[in-house]
């Protein structure tokens, strides 16, 4: 179970832990005085807040701080010592990291909490993110996180005992950068100068366009804007929305007869035996780390096994 605010870090009292009011829809809890500063800048905070996951909350905030900084306002909740966002009142680097992905709209699963926190060891301090997706190597079916920054293209797979895999390709090594977008799915290929490639099935068809268009800006040039003018850009586009869906995707649409139809077709597109176990083995590393209570654990193997 979680005994600190997924926001701040700060220890979680009864109070905000009292009939899981303060749940998130990735099983986060917020404290009560997270969950008021957030509810201050979105009222639908409020009152929707079991379908918020915890980087959006970190998005609506850090929105919230980028206009304050170009507009300054008084308010009362800001004179009553509102806590620096980030763990501790101070920001620390993994802090900068997720911001980085919500500005990205990256659509990232518990599963990839490993390889998000491994970022902190990977990424140089003026490295930032261009891209990021869950992925999995084809042919080897290794999954994992892909990222790619204004230098480089990293794989990343954080194993069950602790040791991390790391397949790098800089810029500078790299021919081009192809997807192929399917209903489902988008295919990334990394091309070297030398003629050999990489393979990877990233799980959402926009992704591999993201990756093919942050590799152009590279070739074309484009990285001389400095990083924190694109990703505020980045995140004023944006709803913050961390899954990037399309209207028709959206938890508060509702889902006309065809619609629905062809969600239970895309339902019924199975996975391969090597994929599932694979999630399985990462679910049951977080359980282990105290990440997914015994509940949330049996709820996704129920979800990955249906997918078999």
């Amino acid at each position: 179970m979680n005994t600190i605010c997924g926001l701040c870090g700060n220890p979680l009292t009864s109070m905000d832990t009292a009939a899981g009011k303060n749940k998130l829809a990735d099983g986060h809890l917020l404290c009560n005085k997270c969950l008021n500063q957030a509810a201050v800048l979105n009222k639908d905070v409020i009152t929707n807040l079991s379908q918020f996951f915890l980087p959006e909350i970190r998005g609506i905030i850090l929105q919230g701080k980028i206009g304050g900084s170009e507009n300054p306002v008084s308010s009362n909740f800001q004179d009553a010592g509102a806590p620096t966002f980030g763990f501790g009142g101070i920001p620390t680097r993994f802090d900068e990291i997720q911001d980085q992905i919500v500005a990205l709209n990256a659509r990232l699963s518990i599963l990839a909490n490993g390889e998000v926190k491994e970022l902190v060891n990977i990424l140089e301090r003026d490295e930032r993110l261009t891209a990021i997706a869950e992925a999995l190597t084809i042919p080897g079916k290794i999954e994992g996180v892909i990222f790619s920054t204004y230098k480089r293209v990293v794989f990343i797979d954080k194993k069950l005992l602790g040791n991390v895999q790391i397949d790098e390709y800089p810029h500078h090594n790299i021919r081009s950068v192809e997807h192929v977008e399917s209903l489902l799915y988008s295919t990334l290929r990394i091309i070297s100068k030398n003629g050999s490639s990489a393979e990877f099935k990233l799980h959402n068809k926009g992704d591999g366009r993201n990756f093919s268009n942050a590799f152009n800006q590279y070739l074309n040039g484009n990285s001389g804007q400095s990083a924190s003018q694109q990703q505020q850009q980045q995140i004023q586009a944006s709803s913050f929305n961390l899954y990037n869906l399309p209207d028709q995707e959206s938890p508060f649409h509702q889902k006309s007869s065809h619609e629905t139809v062809s969600q239970n077709a895309s339902e019924e597109k199975k996975e391969s035996p090597e994929v599932i176990i694979h999630q399985l083995e990462k679910l049951g590393k977080l359980r282990e780390l105290g990440v997914l209570t015994e509940q949330e654990f049996a709820e996704q193997k129920k979800k990955l096994l249906e997918r078999l």
